[in-house]
């Protein structure tokens, strides 16, 4: 449904002088201001105005889980002509309506943070404005026309910003003019924008520009360390893929105030990943080893191999990625890890999986409702793509007896999308497998994947002479919160939260909770007819759960 908002008469076609650079098609302005005392960015843009008088511009107002993003608009207008702006929130469209003799059109918006409360892990994917920095994600930024061509000529001009204020991006840094020659709409739209008190630490690999842009006073670790751990990254991956043709990269680090527990995450983008990492003690390097190699694998899983269908191919894009995450990790050292490190995340993983509510559900039941809404569900192609993964290499090594791995499959993969724009599909997948398997490889593919039937790790251990236990310790929390999270729903009799104490009721007026983490207490406090009490337990409970041992000889036989 249409919304009006505006209706301006300015001056008269015929004045209008165009700002935009010549070798541009669309062309933006960004300035910061205060309006209302509230910090915002201003953004004027220059662009061919279309022949039947009605311009479309893309803005979405929900997207990557975030619902009513045109809160964060502002006033917008049309500059050079007579005309009408509306919004089309259903659709994620402006509206731009004008003269048809018009050529082109100077059109003016503005845009705030549009939440009061501090930066939480639910509020880093919306637009991030004060007075100290800003932090936004292109889709939330720049309106791009809706029928244009799929590449563009895209002028940026940032000269309006204080001289030391830092300006970063997926494209450049503290560069006060960017033209993006022959710029891919899609991979425009996909990056990360920062600027005001960032730091930026830069080295290249192999001539390559690489940086950190980082900001606030860090608890748990020190920005040269981070850095480090970046370089070390990148250097190993590229090695890996043998590609070192990416000329500039970046990677953003925003912190945010957390009381309780340890939160972190990124988000893959173009020549780019940006974080948000909660800054306090419980934080630590080891977590930043992972979210960098997870995050950066995206470049050549989920990036240069694109899925045909994103929450369908998770599996891959994600599953896969964090595999070889826990694999190039312990291959390469980095920061100290080793193969013990890498039996440790897949203990966790196979925990993880098994101890999941929603771990035997269908590949089908992976879509973006679920994905973005149910927190087992995100997870669900993590845990089952990365044991599904290790259950290839570990036949195909046998097979070949060590003579090829999961590395050629993917290798291959690889080759295709960037050679042939291959784009990764359940069949094509099978296709490839089938020169590396010993056997129907559809039939396994279609249960492990497609049905969501778990791998017989036990057999798998067995045939491959590792040294395992059989039962361990799985996550259990116990207890169902209210949708609010602000009441216990109900408990599990007989589980570790039931043993201390909480019951069907009661109020929660604090928590503290590291999901899906068995060596960490669950922390509540809660009030129970007017009392309150603070109660703490581990969340776990005894599982038929494989586990491989840490030990020297299951390190040597994975090929550590």
């Amino acid at each position: 449904m249409f919304k009006r908002v505006l209706l301006t008469t300015l001056l008269a076609t015929f004045l209008f002088s165009c700002q935009q650079n010549p070798e541009s098609d669309i062309s933006y302005t960004i300035a910061p201001i205060m309006g209302d005392s509230i910090p915002q960015l201003k953004i004027k843009m220059i662009l061919k105005a279309s022949p039947d008088g009605t311009t479309t511009l893309s803005f979405p107002n929900d997207v990557w889980g975030q619902t009513d993003l045109y809160n964060s608009l502002g006033s917008m207008q049309l500059l050079n002509v007579e005309g009408v702006v509306e919004k089309d929130l259903d659709s994620g469209r402006i509206v731009l309506m004008h003269p048809k003799d018009a050529k082109e059109l100077e059109f003016e918006y503005f845009l705030k943070q549009d939440f009061d409360d501090d930066l939480s892990t639910d509020k880093v994917y919306r637009p991030v404005i004060n007075k100290q920095y800003f932090h936004v994600f292109s889709h939330n930024m720049f309106m791009v026309p809706e029928n244009a061509e799929d590449t563009l000529g895209i002028f940026l001009d940032w000269t309006d910003f204080p001289e030391e204020y830092t300006i970063h991006n997926s494209f450049g840094s503290q560069e006060r003019e960017q033209l993006l020659a022959d710029m891919d709409l899609e991979l425009f739209g996909n990056a990360i924008f920062v600027g005001g008190d960032f730091r930026i630490f830069n080295g290249d690999i192999q001539g390559n520009k690489i940086s950190l842009a980082t900001r606030g006073e860090w608890i748990p670790f020190k920005d040269e360390n981070v850095f480090k751990v970046l370089e070390q990254t990148l250097t190993y991956q590229r090695n890996f893929w043998n590609d070192h043709s990416q000329k500039y990269f970046t990677v953003t680090m925003q912190p945010f105030p957390q009381e309780n527990g340890s939160s972190f995450q990124g988000t893959g983008l173009t020549n780019s990943f940006a974080t948000s990492v909660s800054n306090n003690d419980l934080t630590d390097i080891g977590q930043m080893v992972y979210l960098f190699n997870h995050e950066l694998m995206h470049n050549w899983i989920g990036h240069a191999i694109k899925n045909v269908n994103e929450e369908e191919q998770y599996w891959f894009s994600e599953g896969f990625t964090e595999y070889y995450t826990f694999k190039n990790i312990a291959k390469n050292k980095i920061n100290g890890l080793d193969g013990t490190f890498f039996i440790t995340e897949m203990n966790r993983t196979i925990r993880d999986l098994y101890a999941s509510s929603v771990g035997d559900s269908p590949n089908s039941e992976i879509n973006y409702d679920n994905f973005w809404t149910n927190y087992e569900y995100s997870k669900l192609p993590y845990w089952r793509g990365a044991i599904f993964a290790f259950y290839l290499d570990q036949k195909i090594q046998q097979k070949s007896e060590d003579k090829q791995s999961l590395d050629d499959v993917v290798h291959r993969i690889y080759t295709d999308a960037t050679s042939k724009e291959q784009k990764l599909t359940h069949d094509y997948f099978i296709g490839v497998m089938d020169a590396y398997w010993d056997g129907d490889f559809e039939a396994v593919f279609q249960n492990h994947i497609e049905e969501g039937q778990k791998v017989d790790l036990v057999a798998l251990f067995d045939e491959l002479d590792l040294d395992y236990s059989p039962k361990s310790d799985i996550y259990d929390l116990g207890f169902v919160f209210t949708e609010d999270r602000k009441r216990i729903q109900s408990v599990t009799e007989g589980s570790k939260a039931w043993e201390a104490g909480i019951r069907t009721g009661d109020e929660v007026f604090s928590r503290s909770i590291w999901q899906g983490n068995i060596e960490h207490e669950v922390e509540l406090g809660l009030r129970r007819n007017g009392e309150e009490v603070k109660i703490s337990f581990y969340p776990v409970k005894k599982g038929e759960v494989p586990q491989l041992k840490p030990s020297a000889e299951n390190v040597e036989k994975l090929g550590f």
